[in-house]
């Protein structure tokens, strides 16, 4: 299996030279401004989509151009489906949010090409048993909640696809090797603190912040949940495997209200994990763990493009970005 990757593997050795190094982003950091930022980023792998209309666009024209390099060298289908079906959990995040606030399939909204559902199933599922029934049972499980939902606006959309964007990687991508499942167990471990702590400071119910967390962290909702009501989170999250570091971050976060350096040190681990998710040499995690990267980093320069919009400083970004 190894051997069949070996080809794979030095396709994407050669590709990882084309994410922003330490250089690149110390430059991005220290642009006077957003349009500053774009000349330097024209320079870069990000040049060659830049000839469409906005940013935003070269960025998905960029992250599908990544993704399409690996559904080219990868033969493990897993991970294929894995991957592909993050970007029909965000088409499906498009569509049925446009849908369920009254829009329709005539209306001109943002989506990414197909991964492995077809837009207009996602379309017709809304409406149709027909269409539903060619949904992979995750989606469908997420549709028939929401549609369960009378009530259900954009934010509850917006709870439901990420909780869906959970469970197709913890369902896909966890099983790649031992480095892998940590990478997934934490970034739902993240996302869950970041949530309950979110709530602290709004004061939303236990119940309520419970039905907003996500399975397959290293703790599940419920210990999450009576943490939060007894006020020991902090106490909680140093039980994490490799949040050491985190904790002192999430503690400032609660007494201060703002949650930027504890999604810094978040990303940061994140990005460790990353790298060590690459080993083997051989075989698809080295695959995985790159589209992965690009999308964080892709993540990181909405960051700061739009902070370099807004005008805001140097040392304000570095607080929220790992990078530089």
């Amino acid at each position: 299996m190894a051997d069949s990757f070996i080809y794979a593997n030095g396709r994407i050795s050669g590709e990882e030279t084309t994410l922003l190094d330490q250089r690149m982003w110390q430059m991005l950091m220290s642009s006077g401004n957003e349009e500053e930022a774009m000349r330097l980023l024209g320079d870069t792998w990000y040049g060659s989509f830049m000839q469409y209309h906005s940013m935003e666009d070269c960025f998905i024209k960029a992250m599908e151009s990544t993704e399409d390099e690996l559904i080219e060298l990868s033969e493990d289908e897993r991970l294929v489906r894995g991957i592909l079906h993050r970007r029909d959990v965000r088409n499906a995040r498009y569509i049925w949010k446009k849908i369920l606030s009254g829009g329709s399939s005539e209306d001109k909204i943002e989506i990414e090409r197909p991964g492995l559902i077809e837009t207009e199933t996602l379309w017709k599922a809304v409406n149709s048993n027909e269409a539903r029934d060619e949904l992979p049972p995750l989606f469908l499980l997420a549709l028939e909640e929401l549609l369960d939902n009378d009530r259900a606006g954009t934010a509850e959309v917006d709870r439901k696809m990420d909780r869906l964007a959970a469970a197709v990687e913890n369902d896909e991508l966890i099983e790649i090797n031992p480095g892998f499942r940590t990478f997934v167990m934490t970034n739902i471990e993240q996302k869950n603190f970041l949530t309950v702590g979110r709530c602290s400071i709004d004061g939303v119910s236990r119940q309520e912040a419970c039905e907003m967390l996500f399975p397959g962290g290293y703790h599940t909702e419920d210990e999450i949940a009576e943490a939060y009501q007894r006020r020991m989170l902090p106490d909680l999250l140093t039980e994490t495997p490799g949040f050491d570091g985190i904790g002192a971050a999430f503690e400032e976060a609660l007494e201060t209200g703002f949650f930027s350096g504890f999604e810094k040190e978040c990303d940061r681990r994140l990005l460790e994990l990353l790298e060590k998710g690459a080993s083997p040499v051989f075989g698809p995690s080295p695959l995985a763990a790159f589209v992965i990267s690009r999308e964080m980093e892709i993540n990181h320069l909405r960051l700061l493009l739009a902070a370099k919009s807004a005008g805001v400083s140097e040392d304000r970004l570095k607080k929220r970005l790992p990078r530089g």
